[in-house]
């Protein structure tokens, strides 16, 4: 089987490789700028700036490698409320102009919660264990 994913780069198409959390990441907050994605936005122009800034990051950068490591299997970036019902929708929203110090706290912002609910999940399981 192959899989087929989009090289957010450039657009091409590409074969035989996963999309990678960069993509999916930019590909969610995209769907929220067009009024599709998981929830509706306030300040559309913060959210582009955010996306450009996300764009812009190496794949290998610490926030979005501590992002895609604390999802798997858990939901703890994904399904987060505080994320994407919180922070994604109000981004910018009071602000004359938003630049890259505010998209660096909102990106810090998200890994805190997600990096927090992680925890409360591990917690939660721990306590479960048998004695």
């Amino acid at each position: 089987m192959t899989v087929r994913t989009l090289d957010v780069r450039n657009g091409a198409e590409e074969r035989g490789c996963a999309v990678s959390f960069k993509a999916e990441f930019l590909a969610e907050l995209e769907d929220c700028l067009r009024g599709y994605g998981a929830v509706p936005v306030s300040n559309p122009d913060a959210l582009a700036l955010f996306i450009e800034f996300v764009r812009a990051l190496p794949a290998s950068d610490q926030r979005l490698r501590c992002l895609e490591g604390v999802d798997q299997g858990s939901g703890s970036f994904w399904n987060n409320p505080a994320v994407w019902w919180e922070q994604v929708p109000r981004f910018g929203a009071g602000l004359p102009r938003c630049g890259s110090a505010e998209c660096r706290k909102l990106l810090d912002d998200m890994l805190d919660e997600a990096i927090s609910d992680e925890i409360d999940v591990l917690e939660m399981e721990i306590r479960e264990l048998p004695s």
